[in-house]
């Protein structure tokens, strides 16, 4: 364990030595992970409370953006979401931290105002690579809210609610724009 300890330290100190002063983020693959369905709901609680509609919505999109841009988790990318700022949509943000490790607090991830959605839009999406500045731009149709409502106005089971989610086809969650 001491051995363990010393080689962690080494590495460490050989990192911070070697001069980040580019500010250059470790390089992480683009995310390859296939979750099973009983791991998702694990990371969704664990990070999130529960698994509701919109945090699952974001943790698909999520995956999908970092795949269309072929990115890495954590850093590559800074992804702007134009939306409502209040619950249950807000939960679309947890999403996407989960499924990209982008954050609110390291900034690589931020919430615009409503205001500057387009009409029958609930949310906006642009995701810019850091690396070749590629940049996908996603928007998400009221229906969705629409829909999302209607599921929970049917007295679903969380379990019902997330197998939907999950299960919904992508193309009516969200359709790329230019």
């Amino acid at each position: 364990m001491v051995v363990s300890l010393l080689g962690c330290v080494l590495i460490i100190t050989a990192a911070l030595a070697g001069g980040n002063s580019g500010r250059q983020q470790p390089k992480v693959t683009a995310v390859a992970e296939e979750l099973s369905d009983a791991e998702l709901v694990h990371r969704l609680r664990q990070f999130h409370g529960h698994t509701g509609p919109y945090a699952i919505l974001g943790y698909r999109l999520g995956g999908w953006l970092l795949r269309r841009l072929g990115c890495g988790k954590y850093f590559g990318a800074q992804i702007t979401v134009a939306g409502p700022d209040v619950t249950p949509y807000t939960c679309l943000l947890d999403g996407l931290q989960v499924t990209t490790g982008h954050t609110l607090g390291k900034g690589n991830l931020t919430l615009k105002a409503a205001a500057g959605r387009g009409e029958g839009t609930l949310f906006q999406i642009e995701a810019v690579a850091e690396e070749d500045g590629e940049v996908v731009r996603v928007n998400v149709p009221l229906t969705v809210a629409e829909l999302f409502a209607e599921w929970m106005s049917q007295d679903q089971t969380e379990e019902q609610i997330f197998d939907r989610t999950l299960s919904w086809p992508p193309e009516e969650l969200w359709q790329e724009r230019g």
